[in-house]
């Protein structure tokens, strides 16, 4: 997605407080994040890491992932 495409996404979409992107993470405080990320993604052109998380964070409310987690020992 391009930067406008992410902006333009996460301005009308409905977010949750929690999140689970992968096996091995999950996002809280998904309001928070979006527009922390956003802010930096904006800030700064050259900043991947903002767009990446904004890109997960994106798919994941699209598909959320439903399978195991990582076992805790």
């Amino acid at each position: 997605m391009t930067d406008e495409e992410l902006i333009a996404y996460f301005e009308h979409a409905k977010l949750p407080e929690t999140l689970r992107l992968d096996r091995a993470s999950t996002q809280h405080f998904v309001k928070e994040a979006v527009h922390r990320n956003l802010e930096m993604m904006m800030a700064d052109p050259t900043d991947t890491r903002s767009r990446h998380r904004l890109n997960m964070i994106a798919i994941a409310m699209e598909k959320p992932y439903d399978g195991p987690e990582i076992p805790r020992f």
